[in-house]
């Protein structure tokens, strides 16, 4: 896989899940460096979702996206490569877009896919509409490292309370 798929995909889950606020990840479980429960390593169509109103952070990686998914309850700590991933859209609206060279070919072959067609298959979306291809604009340009300075006066050291906490989860872009 090219580097530049591998921006392409993070950026995309980035998009959905800043401006629709969940995202439905499609990836095979089986490739190498994948981290999901046990009973789930065979599955090659596993599809997990990530909701930006999740209170653990979301880390979306330049080689995987990681963070605990709840599975019947019980918290696991995931990490999915790029690689592994093969449609990312929100179940929704639909918007989202696959990658027919990443998905694999019992798959492919299941939905009788293309590897040129750039719509989800519809046993994936559950409706019978096809799925829009929500174009990913270029990567941005990595932004300029900010220096950080003390300023005095400040709060005077008081630690914020629970109540004055972000009740916002966090969403982080790991370069």
């Amino acid at each position: 896989m090219h580097a530049s798929e591998s921006l392409q995909k993070a950026e995309m889950v980035r998009i959905l899940l800043e401006t629709e606020g969940r995202v439905m990840l499609c990836l095979d479980a089986t490739v190498r460096g994948v981290e999901v429960p046990r009973r789930f390593g065979k599955d090659n169509g596993l599809r997990l979702i990530l909701n930006r109103n999740m209170p653990q952070p979301i880390e979306i990686g330049v080689t995987a996206i990681e963070s605990e998914l709840r599975f019947g309850g019980i918290p696991h700590y995931c990490v999915i490569p790029y690689e592994a991933l093969w449609g990312v859209f929100n179940p929704d609206t639909r918007h989202g877009m696959f990658w027919g060279d990443s998905m694999p070919e019992e798959i492919r072959a299941r939905h009788s896919v293309e590897e040129s067609t750039l719509r989800l298959p519809e046993a994936f979306v559950q409706s019978a509409e096809p799925a829009p291809v929500v174009p990913v604009p270029a990567p941005a340009p990595a932004p300029a490292k900010v220096a950080l300075r003390v300023i005095d006066g400040g709060d005077g050291g008081n630690v914020p309370t629970e109540s004055s906490k972000r009740s916002r989860p966090n969403l982080r872009v790991v370069s």
